[in-house]
């Protein structure tokens, strides 16, 4: 690094991940006031931290690209994430149906709604008390929805989750890792082998599900690898961002006991409730890009081929958006603002199905489990850098 980027960007030069991992909101907000474009030395990427900055970018594919080399691609090939242009439109719009709010409501919502019954019940099992719902309940029901979408069988549940958490320490990987980075990439071996005959089943016995649908499709059929591709990243993203999701709304909400009532009111004001904890607390805290060429942002030269972290958790909470940004409310209008499902084309597939599931979840805890609040003998907050979640996530309630 030249040293007049840490003249330039004493800010950005003091900017650890092991700090934003704790809280990165304080970080975001210093930034954003004296150096809202900056070079962050630890990973060797720009750091912006102003919404407006943040969706010119993520508006601007030419400029700003994901069709670039990176951990991503290397680990699950090019698919709807790292690509762009007519390639990236035609993965997303075969793979976007099942995602359709309609086809949710009609498809998944029954079976979605029976496993979070089940999951809860085995939760309060035994006349319990207390438990801990990310692990017991947040991510069997990612796990759960996303593989029925996809038309992988439950059976699989434990390897996909085996690998998910390869992928999620390989992705989160700044420091470059290479056995975090070996593992991963052999996670996704493992899956595309494992995906093979789940393939061929679905072709000679097709179930409406989208892999089914894709490896039916004889008019403009993606190849295997593509499929393969594909379904790593629904799979990942429809792992990670609904967990974490589910996670830090019941979090924030139970942290705020003041507004449960107001969020539970009715569904207009719980799915309200439930924008504002993605703004407040992002699962996915950056969204990448690469500089197709040299160009500038605030008059910041940014080389072409430099990275661009758009930090989505520092847009969420710019006082030029949104009103004393760091207070969660519930009321708030214009919560839905938030961009952590990213922008433009590469607005999160699954958006729909993980507010629906987290939706589901809420009603679901609050109608079964009277009384319901975080443990206050093991408390727990969100932690992670790149994805943000608790670790555990202690709750208890009335017997």
């Amino acid at each position: 690094m030249s040293e007049s980027r840490l003249d330039r960007f004493p800010l950005g030069a003091r900017v650890r991940l092991s700090d934003l991992a704790v809280d990165p909101y304080p970080t975001f907000a210093e930034l954003r006031e004296a150096e809202p474009v900056t070079w962050v030395p630890e990973i060797e990427r720009w750091f912006l931290t102003r919404r407006d900055d943040i969706l010119a970018v993520l508006r601007n594919p030419d400029l700003f690209t994901t069709d670039a080399p990176s951990t991503i691609r290397d680990m699950f090939g090019v698919h709807m994430m790292t690509t762009e242009g007519p390639a990236q439109i035609r993965y997303k719009r075969k793979c976007l149906p099942p995602f359709h709010a309609s086809r949710l409501r009609s498809a998944s919502l029954p079976a979605l709604t029976a496993e979070v019954e089940r999951l809860v019940a085995t939760l309060r099992a035994g006349g319990r008390h207390a438990g801990e719902v990310r692990t017991t309940v947040a991510r069997p029901v990612a796990l759960h929805s996303v593989l029925s979408v996809l038309g992988i069988p439950l059976s699989e549940a434990a390897r996909v989750n085996d690998w998910y958490e390869h992928f999620a320490r390989a992705l989160a990987n700044f420091a470059g890792d290479p056995d975090l980075h070996a593992a991963g990439k052999g996670a996704a071996d493992a899956f595309g082998r494992a995906l093979e005959p789940i393939l061929e089943e679905l072709e000679r016995d097709p179930d409406g599900s989208l892999l089914s649908d894709l490896v039916c499709d004889h008019v403009d059929p993606l190849t295997a690898e593509e499929i393969r591709s594909n379904a790593l990243i629904i799979l990942f993203g429809g792992i990670e961002t609904t967990e974490s999701m589910i996670a830090n709304a019941i979090w924030a909400l139970l942290s705020h006991p003041e507004q449960l009532e107001t969020a539970r009111s009715s569904r207009e004001a719980l799915d309200l409730a439930i924008e504002e904890t993605l703004r407040w607390e992002p699962a996915v805290q950056s969204a990448a890009r690469h500089a197709t060429r040299d160009t500038e942002i605030r008059g910041v030269p940014i080389a072409q081929g430099e990275v661009v972290h758009c930090m989505l958790g520092a847009a969420n909470r710019d006082p030029a958006h949104f009103e004393d940004p760091d207070r969660f409310d519930v009321t708030r209008p214009n919560a839905g603002d938030h961009l952590s499902f990213a922008v433009g084309r590469h607005f999160c597939l699954g958006a729909p199905l993980a507010r629906l599931e987290t939706r589901v979840v809420l009603e679901t805890l609050w109608e079964r489990c009277s009384g319901l609040r975080l443990d206050p003998d093991r408390p727990t907050a969100p932690h992670g850098y790149e994805f943000r979640k608790p670790a555990t996530l202690w709750v208890e309630w009335k017997v």
